[in-house]
């Protein structure tokens, strides 16, 4: 139950400065992009996501290790600013997930289109 109170704060505190980003007059013509992410020790993987690419869900797919998100996700540190994912530009969050001793289990992502 503890994760779970963790993690859903952790959605918030992701998904509130990607909608501060949107005005609300719109807020319905913009699509705010999602991802969960596992963590293998050495891929972050998309699990669940809304992003697709050619028509076709970006499930499974990697966070590029040269990127600065990845970089700061195995430090156990958020990122936000601008990210290239499969193709397009996003202004970007994302959020180290961890378990009760510490590791990196998995990141959030959230992100609006440039």
């Amino acid at each position: 139950m503890r994760n779970l109170s963790r993690r859903l704060l952790l959605i918030l505190t992701l998904l509130l400065p990607a909608m501060a980003l949107v005005s609300s007059a719109s807020l319905a013509e913009t699509k705010v992009e999602a991802t969960i992410f596992s963590f293998d020790g050495k891929d972050f993987v998309r699990t669940q996501t809304t992003l697709s690419a050619e028509g076709q869900s970006a499930t499974g797919t990697k966070l590029d290790h040269d990127s600065s998100a990845y970089k700061a996700l195995v430090e156990k540190r958020s990122y936000t600013g601008p990210a290239t994912i499969l193709g397009g530009d996003y202004q970007a969050n994302y959020a180290p997930l961890t378990g009760d001793d510490g590791k990196v289990t998995g990141a959030l992502f959230v992100g609006v289109p440039k």
